[in-house]
């Protein structure tokens, strides 16, 4: 009996320590990163009260990932961060940039807002760091004619918010803005177009850069394309009539479809 519980013992034992290995979970190291509070929008300086040190898997860590409030010191957001996101040092500004989105513009650039409506805006879809093409819409010097064409492509967009506008006595209302990054040549193209007509955005992927050309089409040129595909597809669903061999038997006759 004494031996019987022995073995008992080191069986349990055995069993435990196997059952242990198995169920044991491997403890990763952790690290710490700053990550954002709430969303900060470009051109926003970092200061304390925006963001936070959490704990975070080291293995998951982004590389550039501020550990340190040092780090982020003065330094000037220049792309959208989400809450819970990690502070990318590469999504920050240089060093000594000031706060506001004049910082963020470039030596020669201009920032220019534009009015837009849920459809000149691409239903909202378009967001700071995104690229757009400015097309515009205009009357003919003879106000018998309208005439589109694409007028600025591959612009950069800042920004893309609301603000309140107030005409004479009505009440304040909503206006969508976006907020493009010009030369002072094409600052110049788009107020005036947008002055002299209705201007549309056009979002582009980001990795398409190339330039097209365009002569921009009229409404008589439109009504003419209009027609002239109307007559292809009457010419394609003209009827027409073929001879058909129909085999009963011995038998053989035409059939006309």
């Amino acid at each position: 009996m004494a031996i019987a519980g022995l073995v008992g013992l080191v069986a349990m034992y055995i069993m435990h320590s196997y059952i242990s290995a198995k169920t044991k979970v491997a403890v990763n190291s952790a690290g710490q990163v700053l990550v954002a509070v709430a969303d900060i929008s470009p051109g926003t300086a970092i200061t304390q009260g925006l963001v936070k040190m959490v704990n975070w898997p080291q293995e998951l860590i982004p590389p550039k990932a501020a550990s340190s409030l040092n780090q982020l010191e003065g330094r000037v957001v220049n792309s959208p961060l989400s809450a819970g996101e990690p502070i990318l040092l590469t999504k920050l500004a240089p060093e000594g940039t000031s706060r506001g989105l004049a910082g963020l513009l470039a030596e020669g650039k201009r920032a220019l807002s534009v009015r837009v409506d849920d459809v000149s805006g691409v239903a909202g879809f378009v967001h700071p760091g995104d690229h757009v093409d400015v097309l515009v819409e205009m009357a003919m010097p003879d106000a018998k004619d309208h005439f589109s064409r694409t007028i600025l492509q591959n612009i950069p967009v800042l920004s893309a918010g609301q603000t309140w506008e107030q005409i004479l006595d009505q009440k304040p209302s909503v206006v969508n803005t976006v907020t493009l990054v010009l030369t002072n040549e094409q600052a110049e193209i788009l107020n005036l177009a947008s002055n002299q007509g209705r201007i549309r955005l056009a979002l582009r992927n980001r990795n398409d850069v190339a330039l097209v050309e365009s002569r921009g089409v009229d409404t008589s040129t439109l009504l003419g394309a209009v027609r002239k595909e109307a007559t292809k597809i009457v010419e394609k669903s003209e009827v027409k009539e073929r001879n058909v061999e129909v085999i009963k038997g011995l038998e053989r006759s035409q059939v006309n479809l």
